[in-house]
């Protein structure tokens, strides 16, 4: 649940009145409602009805489901710009996982140089951990567009930028985001690639986007991260937030033409103090959170995670 106001920048999909009794079919995906008048039941397909009611409140769901209107209300029917979820815990990302990633972003970005005409863009964004690491490479760098889908890991990334450096962050979905043939001097995504379903389409994109000669720098989750094992553990319900494993990443890479000069693996620990502070850092992580966190299954309070950082070129011109 959030607030009607932290929904900026998400698409209305329906505004309208439903009667007392009238029920309503909604699709598969996640999918927030405002009850502006009234009363209604979820009821998802656990099968387990929740009464809603008209309030400053953003009911948040992920469908299939039905909602049956209780008594005569008015409601907005939005679909979120952050499909994965980060926006919700986008402070307490910031708060807990930023600083663990900008040091992936260090190391990814560890022996390049953005010359002050450079244009580049990272994408999945979110608070710009990597952004950071890329301002640090030179002084001052070139031009770095970040771009998230989520308005409120962009709104995280706005507080946290360098006003002396020069960035852009554009709440945007990568999916759609259509840049020019041969536009950008690089791209990096960091921790974006395993939570994308199309990614065969995207990495043809970025390829197409770069310059000849260009590099696309990226770091994922590694096929035997024992974070991620961790953290399916602790949630409750079925499915799998991370749809690509690295090796599948890697082919997408090479078929769309890129050559790759460098692969390195990446380890890091999170140490906590308790299990519960494990938990608190698990729920800051976006879609996986939605589902909530188990209770019965005590976590770790340290965890090694391993990454693939990978650095691929788009071919010079000939």
């Amino acid at each position: 649940m959030a607030k009607i106001s932290e929904f900026s920048g998400n698409r209305l999909i329906e505004a309208g009145i439903g009667d007392t009794e009238q029920t309503r079919e909604v699709p598969a995906g996640r999918h927030a409602f405002w009850l502006a008048q009234g009363q209604a039941i979820w009821t998802g397909s656990d099968g387990v009805g929740i009464q809603w009611e008209a309030a400053d409140t953003v009911y948040e769901v992920s469908g299939p489901g039905v909602l049956k209107v209780m008594e005569a209300c008015r409601y907005l029917w939005l679909e979120g710009s952050d499909p994965l979820g980060f926006g919700l815990r986008a402070i307490l990302y910031r708060t807990i996982m930023e600083p663990r990633n900008y040091g992936v972003g260090k190391a990814l970005a560890q022996g390049l140089s953005l010359p002050s005409d450079t244009l580049w863009a990272d994408i999945g964004t979110g608070t710009g951990a990597m952004v950071k690491a890329l301002q640090e490479l030179s002084a001052p760098p070139g031009l770095i567009v970040g771009v998230d889908q989520s308005v409120r890991m962009m709104s995280q990334a706005l507080d946290e930028a360098v006003p002396t450096a020069p960035s852009w962050f554009v709440a945007h979905d990568v999916l759609t985001l259509r840049w020019p043939k041969d536009f950008l001097d690089g791209i990096s995504a960091l921790l974006l690639f395993h939570l994308v379903d199309k990614i065969d389409d995207l990495i043809a994109r970025l390829y197409a986007a770069l310059k000849p000669g260009a590099m696309l720098i990226y770091a994922v989750s590694s096929d035997s991260n024992p974070f991620v094992r961790m953290i399916m553990r602790q949630l409750e319900g079925p499915g799998d937030f991370f749809k690509q494993g690295q090796q599948k990443i890697r082919e997408s890479v090479l078929a769309a033409g890129f050559q790759i000069v460098r692969s390195d693996p990446y380890r890091d620990e999170i140490a906590l103090e308790n299990p519960d502070a494990m938990r608190t850092l698990i729920s800051s992580i976006g879609g996986p959170a939605s589902r909530g966190i188990r209770a019965d299954i005590v976590p770790p309070k340290s965890i090694q995670r391993i990454f693939d950082l990978v650095w691929a070129q788009k071919p010079p011109a000939s």
